[in-house]
This record gives structure tokens, sequence and C-alpha cells, in this order.
């Protein structure tokens, strides 16, 4: 495999006297390169000097706003499995999620998507990514990250209650209230139980909509139900309810 060979010679010492075009260039072929998606990948670690050599370098990437590059580097070395935090990910992240468009957001997690049958960090990237764009005031892209991580032909299925929970919880806080009950529905719909405290800010946001007798209902269903997947009826009862309360609203 020759995606990794790149990686000896990224090294902060050499890159803080030459142009980081060159950089650019040198990571543009390594992610086009057919090794780089194969399926059957070589096993290399990342020693603790070339780690090291990473994390000093993609923050001065990110404040130059080399964010191609950043993105690149960090993909590339994830492809060698190293423990998460042993990467200044969150730095690149946070950077990401205060971007206008998600062009590298999307070309990071597609990259990891698509190696092997998945990374197995990308399913708590992806969530890193929805609560900094939540942090940061950007719902809609983390909805889009949401949505991404839903398709059928995402390896992170099935989702987990974290991540419903993370996204109802931002969004209702942000007066998103109609795309909070949507995902809430969706968290309903496999067959998890959501927690008191999330029923109530549901509860909550159906109140501030003049919602009143539907906020009830709803909250009466759900409050003190042991198992939504090992109640039939009742599940069918509470995604009746906010199919209609969806309905209703849109209308």
């Amino acid at each position: 495999m020759n995606t990794l060979r790149y990686l000896p010679i990224l090294s902060y010492q050499s890159l803080s006297s030459i142009p980081i075009k060159p950089l650019s260039l040198l990571l543009s072929s390594c992610s086009s390169s057919s090794s780089c998606s194969s399926n059957k990948t070589e096993h290399v670690n990342l020693s603790p000097k070339q780690l090291t050599e990473i994390n000093l370098l993609i923050p001065r990437l990110c404040q130059s706003n080399h964010l191609k590059e950043a993105t690149h580097l960090i993909s590339t070395a994830l492809l060698t499995n190293p423990p998460l935090k042993s990467l200044s990910i969150s730095i690149l992240i946070h950077r990401l999620s205060v971007e206008p468009n998600m062009t590298h957001t999307m070309y990071l997690l597609n990259h990891l998507k698509h190696n092997s049958d998945g990374h197995p960090s990308l399913k708590t990237i992806s969530k890193h990514f929805i609560s900094s764009y939540l942090n940061n005031g950007k719902p809609k892209e983390a909805v889009k990250v949401f949505n991404w991580l839903s398709r059928e032909d995402s390896p992170c299925a099935p989702l987990d209650p974290p991540i419903y929970s993370l996204m109802v919880n931002g969004l209702c806080k942000k007066g998103l209230s109609l795309e909070g009950l949507r995902i809430f529905r969706a968290m309903v719909g496999a067959d998890f139980v959501p927690g008191t405290d999330l029923v109530n800010l549901v509860y909550r946001g159906l109140l501030r909509e003049a919602m009143i007798e539907e906020a009830r209902e709803l909250s009466g269903a759900l409050l003190g139900s042991v198992g939504i997947g090992n109640d039939p009826a009742l599940k069918k009862k509470v995604m009746g309810l906010l199919d209609q309360l969806i309905a209703e609203w849109v209308d």
C-alpha cells in the first residue's frame, strides 16, 4: 500500500519552512490514488513522534485557512486507526463547523465511510460534528450530518439513542421544535424509549406552539412507558400522535 508512505515526511519542522502548496499537492495525490480507497489496507502504526508532528501541524493549517490540507492530513492519518484521542481532530472539527459550507466536512466523512465498510470512529466523529454545528448556531448543518448518518447505505446504522437525543435536545433548544419533533419521531420509530428530560423538552416545545392538548396526550403516553418496542399498541399510538402533530404543524 502506498497511501501512508507520505506520513513520515509530514514533519512540523520541515513544513514550517516551506510553502503550503507542496503539501496540498502531496496530500491531493495521496487521497486521489487508487490505493487510498482500497478495501484491503496494510496495517501501519503511527509512531508517537509522527502523531505529535501531525497534532502540531493541524492547528497551524487551520489557523492559516488551509482547511483542505488539514482535512486530507487527518483523513489519511485516520486510515492507520490510531486512538481517536491521540489526534487533534477536535480542533479541525470546530474549525470546519464555522465554515460557510460543508465541503470539507463531507469530504472527511465520505472518505472515512468508503474506507472498507466504514471507519470504526466514523460514528463518533459524526457525533462530534453534530455537536459542534449545534454549539456554533448551525442546526441545519447538524441536521444534514444526521440525515447523512441515517441513510440506508450508512455503515453507522443503526444509530444509537445518544445521537437522537443530541439532535432533539439541540434543535428544541434552538427553537426548531418541528425539526426536533421529526427526529423524535425517528427515535420512537427505531424502538428507543426517550428519557424523561427529552420528553419534557418536546412537551415544552409543543406548549410554546399552543399545542396544549397534544402535548399532554403525547407526554402521557410516553412518560412511564417501559419499552415502545415491547408494546406494539403503544408504539402505534405514539407514532400516530407524532404524525398528526407534524402534519398539523406543516399545514
